[in-house]
């Protein structure tokens, strides 16, 4: 490997990086970062996940997310129940509302990004999710 090759995982992350500095700015007055705003919509579109079922959908493993889960649980936005198969994860009436809440401002970064990107944006969505499936 040449040392002036560029590295695909190395640019990836910064741009991921660069990236979530914009939506976190932007949901930084809601008290969210882009970490937990997507974990508010992936369980408002999902039934009562297991954990590992929540990791799968937002390609976490599962004791990074438990990390990440706990404090949500602790607000209050996020709700844990002991079934016999281990813990059922749902949003909350407050994670519901904190969701709807900062959903402008989220809207506002995507429109940001897609603004910068041009018609490169759904291009790049497209590249992204073959990257996950295929590599």
């Amino acid at each position: 490997m040449e040392a002036h090759e560029p590295c695909v995982c190395g640019r990836l992350r910064r741009a991921s990086r660069a990236l979530s500095r914009v939506y976190d700015e932007a949901l930084e007055p809601f008290g969210l970062t882009v970490t937990q705003f997507a974990i508010l919509r992936t369980l408002s579109r999902l039934d009562k996940p297991m954990l590992g079922e929540l990791a799968r959908e937002t390609a976490h493993e599962k004791s990074g997310l438990w990390r990440t889960l706990r404090p949500m649980i602790r607000e209050g936005w996020i709700e844990a129940e002991t079934a016999r198969e281990g813990q059922r994860l749902s949003i909350s009436d407050a994670g519901m509302f904190k969701l709807v809440r900062a959903l402008p401002a989220w809207r506002e970064a995507q429109g940001r990004v897609d603004k910068a990107l041009g018609p490169r944006a759904r291009a790049l969505v497209d590249l992204l999710q073959e990257i996950e499936t295929r590599v």
